[in-house]
């Protein structure tokens, strides 16, 4: 089960995510993204402490999310990610282009 919470603190909007981003996930993760972006933030945090899987349609819904911020001049980083994540995004080199915070 995918779910997910928005909050703004500061000039950083929070997106924490939860459950599975994978082909059934990924709808509602855009829904989340589609919402974050109306927003309009400055910086967007991702915490992924509780996503215990993503695969190439969740990964791709986060480059197409930075591509959208960067061309408003924003920031994305992650933060809280777990070791089978953050192995994946470092063999994609994701972390080359996003700030990973573990």
């Amino acid at each position: 089960m995918f779910s997910y919470t928005i909050q703004k603190k500061d000039n950083v909007l929070a997106i924490s995510v939860s459950g599975r981003i994978d082909n059934e996930g990924a709808g509602d993760f855009q829904e989340a993204l589609d919402k974050a972006f109306e927003v309009n933030p400055r910086t967007v945090s991702f915490d992924l402490t509780d996503v215990s899987f993503i695969n190439s349609a969740g990964i791709g819904k986060i480059l197409l999310f930075y591509k959208r911020i960067k061309n408003r001049n924003g920031e994305i980083l992650i933060t809280g990610i777990n070791d089978d994540v953050y192995t994946l995004f470092k063999a994609i080199r994701l972390d080359k282009l996003i700030p990973i915070e573990r």
